[in-house]
C-alpha cells in the first residue's frame, strides 16, 4: 500500500490541494477510492467552468460626497445620516425599485459598506502626523498588530448604532453581515448592530435576523495587506473566541497573506474586490440575499469605489471612521468564455 495524506484548503487566492506521502496515514484501496471521490467533489465545487461576472453601480439610488484629499478623509467625521446616502424618499421606495429590477432578471444587491471606527493605530498615526515615518518605522511595531478600537472608536461605534436605530424606524433592510476578520471591523459592526454579549440586550428588533445567524468573516474584505502591523491578523482561533457571534470557519488559523516586506498595490486590491464580488454573487447561501452590510476598511472601500467607477481612478478619497455608505451593485456576465475560478 502507498500511504498518502490528501488535503484541500480554500483560500482568497484560490484552492490549495495537497496529495503528500504521509507515514502516519496508511490507506487501504477502499479508503484510497473514498479519497478520490472527495477530491472529485472538491474539483466540481471549485473548478467547473464558472462564468465570470462584471460589476457596476446602478445610479439614481445613493449619492455620496467623495471629493477631498486622502488627508481630509483621514480627519473627517462620519455624516449623521440614517439613510446612508439614500436619495429616494424612503427605504420602502428603494426596496420596491430593487424588487422590480430583480423581477426583470437583473442581478442586483444593495451593499452597505461600513468603514470601521477609529482604532488605536489611527490615533497614533494622527498624533504622529508624519506619513513617511508611520509607513517606514512606527507603523511596523508589533504593538499595533490587528489593531482594535480605541476609546474614541467605541464612541463612534455607539453613535453609528444610534444611526442604525433611526434607520430601522425608516425601514432599512439588512439580511446578513459580512466582515473583515480584523478586530476593529468586527467590533465596530458588533457595537453598531448590538451583537456583542454586553450589548445584545439593546438590540433593535428590526435587526434580529443578524443575531439569529452568525456574521461571516471573509479574508477578501481585509484592509490593504503587508508591511503595517495594524493590518496583520491575529489567529482565527483567537478571533473566534473573542467574537463568538462571527463565523471564522473559512479562515485559516495563521495569517498567511500579510507579508512584512511588501504591501498590496491598488491594482491588487481592485482584483481582490472583484474576487469578493464574484464570491458574493455566486455563493451558495449569500448569493440569494439582496441587502448586505460589509464591515471593512478605508483602503478596501477606496479600491471598491475605484473598481466600480464611483470615484476617479486616481482618487484617494476614503470614508470617515464609522461611516456607512449604500450602493446598488449589479452583476452582468462577461462576454468572454467561461474560466475556472
Amino acid at each position: 500500500e502507498t500511504s498518502f495524506f490528501f488535503g484541500a484548503e480554500a483560500t482568497p487566492r484560490g484552492l490549495h490541494c495537497t496529495a503528500l506521502p504521509h507515514a502516519e496515514h496508511t490507506m487501504s484501496p477502499l479508503r484510497f477510492a473514498g479519497a478520490g471521490v472527495l477530491l472529485a467533489a472538491v474539483y466540481y465545487a471549485y473548478f467547473i467552468p464558472q462564468k465570470l461576472l462584471k460589476f457596476s453601480v446602478v445610479p439614481g439610488y445613493f449619492d455620496h460626497k467623495t471629493e477631498g484629499s486622502e488627508m481630509e478623509s483621514f480627519f473627517a467625521t462620519a455624516p449623521d445620516d440614517p439613510k446612508f446616502g439614500l436619495t429616494l424618499p424612503s427605504f420602502r421606495d428603494l426596496h420596491d425599485k430593487i424588487e422590480a429590477l430583480k423581477a426583470k432578471g437583473r442581478k442586483v444587491k444593495v451593499l452597505y459598506l461600513l468603514r470601521h471606527a477609529e482604532g488605536y493605530h489611527n490615533e497614533a498615526e494622527k498624533e504622529l502626523n508624519d506619513r513617511e515615518h508611520w509607513f517606514g518605522v512606527e507603523g511596523k511595531h508589533e504593538k499595533y498588530t490587528d489593531a482594535d478600537l480605541n476609546a474614541a472608536g467605541i464612541k463612534q461605534s455607539e453613535k453609528f448604532s444610534s444611526r442604525l436605530g433611526q434607520a430601522a424606524k425608516l425601514g432599512i433592510k439588512v439580511e446578513h453581515l459580512i466582515t473583515s476578520p480584523l478586530r476593529r471591523a468586527v467590533r465596530t459592526a458588533g457595537i453598531g448592530f448590538n451583537l456583542t454579549a454586553e450589548r445584545i440586550k439593546n438590540q433593535v428588533e428590526h435587526y434580529k435576523a443578524l443575531s439569529d445567524q452568525k456574521a461571516t468573516a471573509e479574508e477578501l474584505a481585509r484592509e490593504t495587506m503587508g508591511e503595517l502591523t495594524c493590518d496583520k491578523r491575529l489567529k482565527a482561533s483567537e478571533l473566534s473566541r473573542i467574537f463568538p457571534w462571527v463565523d471564522y470557519k473559512s479562515i485559516v488559523d495563521e495569517d498567511i497573506y500579510w507579508k512584512e516586506e511588501a504591501r498590496e498595490t491598488i491594482e491588487e486590491k481592485k482584483a481582490r474586490v472583484r474576487k469578493f464580488l464574484q464570491w458574493l454573487w455566486t455563493h451558495q447561501k449569500l448569493g440569494s440575499l439582496t441587502y448586505l452590510v460589509v464591515a471593512t476598511h478605508s483602503g478596501w472601500i477606496n479600491a471598491a469605489l475605484r473598481e466600480l467607477k464611483v470615484i476617479k481612478p486616481e482618487s484617494k478619497w476614503k470614508p470617515a471612521n464609522a461611516q456607512m455608505m449604500g450602493l446598488v451593485v449589479e452583476a452582468d456576465e462577461l462576454d468572454d468564455e467561461p474560466k475556472s475560478q
